[in-house]
């Protein structure tokens, strides 16, 4: 998948209101804990897509969390959802780059991101600008399509036309972690349960995804041949001929 075309795919799920990440709420739960995360601390929430996480964290938890994105559409779903929980004290919202965060250094007792780093070819400098914005002694964590075993050049090939992503295997982003300058670097990589990802869908977004928005994009995927190609590249990242060798992973480590 393009960039021009990654673009319209996130555009649409922000549309739909939802965004997607592989483990679903099993690892945001995974990750809420490996990094310390509770009532009262400051989160920052990279790509924070539609708001899920953020919402979550600040209903479920109790901590403040300000969401980035780089796309306008996902702040405002963000803004809208938050409101309409009367979350709006605990939440906050911009329009930023991950590579380039507009905070000043040791803001955040901890720094999320949930299916954002694959994206990058350089991975190492977002790292840095999330520790840069760590606390001493905060957590940066993340979930990230990771490689379970070593695909073939065919299938790593065909796996990068669709979605145009990099993964890395479980010890390559701790060694990302790790070469960024944090300690005590944890994490594990998972399977795809296809059950489990959606159970944790509807959790998330029971409440978001109303009838007249699937309706709406069931219209679009059905009249326009380039919106097909673009749900197809997205959805591949899961589809049964990747299942054994992609897989996520939940990592974190600690500003010294």
């Amino acid at each position: 998948m393009s960039s021009e075309i990654a673009r319209e795919y996130f555009e649409l799920l922000a549309d739909a209101g939802m965004t997607k990440h592989l483990g679903s709420m099993e690892a945001t739960h995974r990750l809420v804990e490996m990094c310390r995360i509770d009532d009262g601390k400051y989160v920052l929430d990279v790509g924070c897509g539609v708001g899920a996480t953020p919402v979550y964290l600040a209903k479920n938890v109790g901590c403040r969390v300000m969401g980035v994105d780089l796309l306008d559409k996902m702040v405002d779903q963000s803004r809208e959802w938050g409101k309409s929980e009367g979350l709006e004290e605990l939440l906050d919202f911009r329009v930023a780059d991950a590579r380039e965060l507009p905070f000043d250094d040791n803001s955040f007792d901890a720094i999320i991101s949930e299916s954002v780093n694959v994206f990058f070819e350089d991975k190492s400098e977002a790292m840095r600008e999330y520790i840069r914005v760590a606390n001493p002694g905060g957590y940066v964590g993340m979930t990230e399509m990771t490689w379970l075993k070593p695909p073939s050049p065919e299938v790593e090939d065909s796996f990068k036309g669709m979605v145009d992503t990099h993964p890395l295997d479980e010890r390559g982003w701790k060694v990302v972690l790790e070469d960024a300058g944090l300690i005590d670097v944890i994490g594990s990589a998972h399977r795809i349960d296809i059950a489990l990802e959606g159970r944790g869908r509807f959790e998330r977004y029971r409440r978001r995804i109303t009838i007249k928005k699937l309706l709406s994009m069931l219209g679009m995927f059905l009249s326009d041949r380039r919106m097909r190609q673009i749900v197809k590249g997205g959805a591949g990242a899961v589809s049964k001929d990747l299942v054994d060798v992609v897989g996520y992973g939940v990592y974190a480590g600690r500003k010294a």
